[in-house]
């Protein structure tokens, strides 16, 4: 049992870890695009290049907002 056990464990942190490597990712995505919002390029065009919603687009970059506002002192680039 103690194998099942710790093969468990090992399973629970991997899932983890991925959950966290895909926030990271996203929060990476939303730094790319305020940045590119910044440079003056409209929302729309951001959306139709990554064939998204503008919604999407919005949210990914609260995402990277979120992101800094929670682990300030770990750089997404």
């Amino acid at each position: 049992m103690p194998e099942v056990l710790t093969a468990h464990e090992a399973y629970k942190r991997a899932d983890e870890e991925a959950l966290l490597l895909r926030a990271r990712a996203r929060a990476r995505l939303g730094l790319a695009i305020a940045r590119e919002r910044d440079k003056g390029t409209p929302q729309e065009k951001i959306a139709r290049r990554l064939g998204r919603t503008r919604e999407q687009v919005r949210r990914y970059e609260v995402a990277y907002r979120e992101w800094a506002e929670k682990h300030p002192h770990e750089p997404l680039d």
